[in-house]
């Protein structure tokens, strides 16, 4: 991996081709105990590739990555829950590598898909779990204005055995092109 002192990081829209390097990421993230409720032999290239096509295919879903040097560092997602219910709910997703941590990436990547999400006219409400160990993540969504919504208590089990508690946290969005119902 590259020297992380002196850098430029580019946003883009993923493309399944970036399905290597979206699994390289997750895995470094999973293998951090609590941080992502997949184990790093849990998450298949083929598994993301679709996942990324899905959401390059379907109008009102994003899946933007964070590139330094050839290396994607950071992902966000905004995913479409399959009922017709849910069709005005996102799931977020938001992983940075843990070496380009506190510089800024996850904040910019989550400022970008709430500002998308506020152009997206379906997009009502986005949601998110983060495991209550997690306090950076639960303080980035704090301050992006999500609210937690719930508490999924022991609902992560660690290799150790030991059970993690989930926050459920969720934004309203809000646009002056949106009405509230």
């Amino acid at each position: 991996m590259p020297s992380i002192t002196n850098f430029t990081v580019d946003y883009r829209p993923a493309r399944p081709v970036d399905a290597d390097g979206v699994q390289q990421l997750l895995v470094a993230a999973a293998e951090e105990e609590g941080s992502l409720v997949e184990a790093p032999d849990e998450l298949s290239v083929e598994h993301l590739r679709d996942r990324i096509r899905q959401c390059v295919s379907r109008r009102g879903q994003i899946f933007t990555i964070a590139v330094h040097d050839q290396h994607v560092v950071g992902m966000i997602a905004l995913e479409a829950y399959p009922l017709r219910a849910l069709q005005h709910l996102r799931h977020l997703s938001l992983v940075v590598d843990p070496r380009f941590r506190r510089r800024g990436i996850g904040r910019k990547m989550l400022r970008q898909a709430l500002d998308w999400a506020r152009e997206t006219p379906e997009v009502e409400k986005i949601e998110v779990r983060i495991r209550e160990a997690n306090a950076a993540a639960a303080a980035l969504a704090r301050t992006a204005g999500f609210e937690v919504e719930g508490r999924l208590k022991r609902r992560v089990g660690l290799p150790n055995g030991r059970r993690l508690d989930d926050l459920e946290m969720a934004l309203f969005v809000e646009s002056p092109k949106k009405t509230p119902a």
